[in-house]
């Protein structure tokens, strides 16, 4: 098949053949941000799943290198330096550059797998204990989804902007940057961003105000759920005998490691909870927090959309779900739950609350809105959780205890699936009325009401003509978003005497929009490294110039205005399709 960017290369030795959108879309994000040499190594853990470091080695060289003859490496080998203290000359043994992903170099692929490491993207299995001096084997595993994740991270650090302001967004950015990291590292790292947003020097007093106030906002983030402790990676059965390259755990080395931490920064870590920064203790970003911060926001959108009339309904709905997702990872929760009975009571009742319990997490506004009608915030508050909860399409709320004469207001249950359910049958709706017109789409929700319908049946429902309601069928059947049932009425098979029964599959239709989007999202990504690799030349000069303007003529800055313009549109397009892949795949975790 023809390579319609031409020299563009989007993929790496080991990629799949199955050509599933998703996989290539996964692997494009690990290509995008870390590099090729990273690409052929998680390309390589998925094809050959979980394997060791000698495994991942013989593999990729046996995809990367090259047939080279004996001989020649004997010439090439048997070749003095040029000059005396220079390096032997070597034979480059792979059938293609480093920069397409041919890598046969064991130092490059232990650097790729670190990386990969560092940011959470491929799981360590360690073994037991060696026993008699045998070396000990780690095996590692590629956790694919997490790959998805790294377009999103433009996301996370806008949300954390909006919830903890600029000091929050920086904490977060670095910890996205750098992947693992200790809590006096995030804390340097982000002052080091804070400080190239103000021109000039920083004041001591300035200085040491905005250590703190990063100090205080790490601590909150930590206690809220929205950074998470990790274990560090294992390196107690590490065997200094380097005649195994299995025999070690590759270590992870970010990059202030070996950077002391000033003075200043140390004055201000004492005075801080010791249950934080501690020798040892590593921290990341919760992803799954953030996931159902948004979750909770584009569920509150929905029902406010949905219910309009009744008021506050949406804010409502989004306080519940941050509640709920408080409960799950927020420190503050877990610590109230200690022994295992306590915590799988915590996970049983996981999505239910009081009245009482969300008046915390709701908008001040709303909050001082409720205080001031008759009656109070709590019985204002439970009055329209009890109305929520009469709601039938979508169903919002399931009140499991009355709320007249509860003390805490009344005990209510979220109907996540319900709504998620409801959101993505319009997202499905929208895909096929853009696809195929107003009326296929009036034939899908048809079907999905009614269930297994003839033609004739539809176009009667539908108030079209047989011939273009057949017409519309068969286009949506060809593009694998409904099913059709063939029943035979004689043992003769035949077809003029059968019955064609129409239906959609609702798993189906959920797998051929992923696929569908997927696919779109992966045009648009090389769509637009495709444009960048085109227009780096634009992209430098704008480095350099600053401030001036780094266009040479009048039409050079109108063309100069064209590429910013696409950059501009392709990433708008790939932000909301990635916000569609979002809802179909992770809320429902």
């Amino acid at each position: 098949m023809s390579n319609c960017f031409g020299g563009f290369t989007v993929t790496s030795p080991i990629s799949s053949t199955s050509h599933n959108p998703l996989h290539d879309l996964r692997s494009n994000c690990i290509r995008d941000y870390f590099g090729p040499t990273c690409q052929t190594v998680a390309d390589c853990l998925v094809s050959r799943g979980i394997c060791t470091v000698s495994d991942l080695l013989v593999y990729i060289r046996y995809q990367c290198k090259r047939d080279v003859n004996s001989e020649r490496l004997k010439l090439v080998h048997g070749l003095d330096p040029l000059r005396k203290g220079r390096k032997v000359a070597n034979l480059n043994l792979a059938r293609g550059s480093e920069d397409n992903g041919f890598v046969v170099d064991a130092s490059a692929v232990n650097a790729a797998l670190i990386v990969l490491l560092q940011h959470s993207l491929v799981k360590v299995i360690a073994p037991s204990k060696p026993s008699n001096g045998e070396f000990v084997k780690y095996k590692y595993m590629l956790d694919a989804e997490q790959s998805l994740y790294l377009q999103r991270y433009p996301r996370f650090v806008e949300y954390a902007k909006k919830m903890f302001q600029e000091t929050g967004a920086a904490i977060v950015e670095e910890l996205l940057a750098n992947g693992r990291m200790t809590g006096s590292e995030v804390i340097k790292g982000a002052l080091a961003i804070l400080e190239n947003l103000i021109s000039g020097e920083m004041p001591k007093e300035e200085r040491k105000l905005l250590i703190q106030k990063i100090v205080d906002t790490f601590q909150i983030m930590v206690e809220s759920g929205y950074v998470e402790n990790v274990v560090p990676i294992d390196s107690s059965f590490s065997n200094s005998n380097s005649s195994s390259s299995d025999s070690q755990v590759l270590e992870t080395n970010p990059s202030f490691a070996q950077n002391e931490i000033n003075d200043e920064i140390n004055v201000h870590l004492l005075n801080t909870s010791k249950t934080i920064f501690v020798d040892g203790a590593v921290w990341r970003v919760n992803v799954r927090m953030f996931h159902s911060s948004l979750r909770a926001f584009y569920l509150g959108r929905l029902v406010a959309e949905r219910y309009d009339q009744i008021q506050f309904s949406g804010a409502v709905v989004s306080s519940v779900l941050k509640f709920i997702a408080a409960k799950e990872f927020s420190r503050k929760f877990q610590s109230k739950y200690r022994s295992e009975d306590e915590k799988q009571m915590l996970l049983a009742e996981k999505k239910s609350f009081t009245a009482y319990d969300i008046m915390d997490f709701l908008p001040p506004m709303i909050l001082s809105d409720f205080k001031n009608k008759a009656g109070g915030a709590l019985v204002n508050l439970s009055s329209l959780l009890s109305e929520l909860s009469t709601l039938i399409y979508p169903p919002v709320l399931e009140e499991i205890e009355e709320a007249n004469g509860h003390p805490q207001g009344g005990k209510f249950e979220i109907a996540t699936r319900p709504l998620l359910s409801y959101l993505k049958d319009r997202i499905f709706h929208q895909v096929v009325k853009d696809h195929f017109g107003d009326t296929a789409a009036r034939i899908c929700s048809i079907l999905g009401t009614k269930g297994h319908l003839e033609s004739d049946a539809i176009a009667d429902s539908a108030m079209v003509p047989a011939k273009e309601a057949r017409e519309y069928l068969h286009q949506l059947y060809k593009a694998n978003y409904i099913s059709m049932l063939y029943l035979h009425q004689s043992k003769q098979h035949n077809p003029a005497n059968a019955l064609y029964l129409w239906c959609i599959d609702k798993r189906q239709m959920e797998e051929t929009v992923l696929k569908n989007i997927s696919c779109a999202l992966l045009n648009l990504r090389l769509r637009r490294q495709h444009e960048v690799e085109q227009g780096k030349d634009w992209i430098e000069r704008a480095k350099l110039a600053g401030n001036t303007d780094e266009n040479d003529s009048e039409m050079d800055k109108i063309n100069y205005n064209k590429f910013c313009q696409g950059l501009e549109r392709l990433d708008n397009a790939c932000l909301q399709l990635d916000e569609t892949l979002m809802i179909l795949l992770e809320f429902d975790k």
